[in-house]
Parts: structure tokens; C-alpha cells; sequence
């Protein structure tokens, strides 16, 4: 069974710094399970974004978002802001 996670958030920076700072985490992501699907801002505020990603397990994405969340933080992520919801199929 395939395992999802779809984690919307806010930042307070450019999207495009914002998406430099998350392509460069990708690889530490997978480590950890995670590979990502799509990711993007809202059209009509940008500093709404979303992610999409197929997790390997949420107790091994929580572990990422732990030990990523100095550089998650300085990425311009608001991390209070962050909904994730988790989907199976």
C-alpha cells in the first residue's frame, strides 16, 4: 500500500528561494523515504505553498522534519503554519 503526504504551509520569502532551499534537501529526503511528487504556491498568494510527497512511513517523516527543521526554518517555511495530512491507496 502506497503511503502519501500532503503538507501545506506558508512562507515568508520569494517561492523561488524558498525552492532552492527544498531542492537542496531532496537528497536527505530520501533517505529518509520521502520523494516528491509535486510542489508549488498558490496562483493567487504565494506565500501559500504545498507539497506532495510518497513517504516511506509518517514516523519516518517526522523523523526528517526533526532533524531538517534548523535548515527547513531558514529555508523560509513557517513551520507553525504546517498542515500535513497523510493518504493511503
Amino acid at each position: 500500500m502506497a503511503k502519501y503526504a500532503l503538507i501545506q504551509f506558508k512562507i515568508n520569502n520569494d517561492f523561488f528561494d524558498w525552492e532552492t532551499a527544498f531542492y537542496s534537501s531532496q537528497p536527505t529526503a530520501r533517505k529518509h523515504g520521502i520523494v516528491e511528487i509535486f510542489h508549488g504556491m498558490k496562483s493567487e498568494d504565494p506565500s501559500s505553498c504545498a507539497v506532495l510527497a510518497m513517504i516511506d512511513s509518517e514516523e519516518r517523516m517526522n523523523e526528517f522534519m526533526q532533524s531538517a527543521g534548523d535548515s527547513i526554518a531558514e529555508s523560509g517555511h513557517i513551520l507553525e503554519s504546517t498542515e500535513v495530512t497523510f493518504y493511503e491507496n
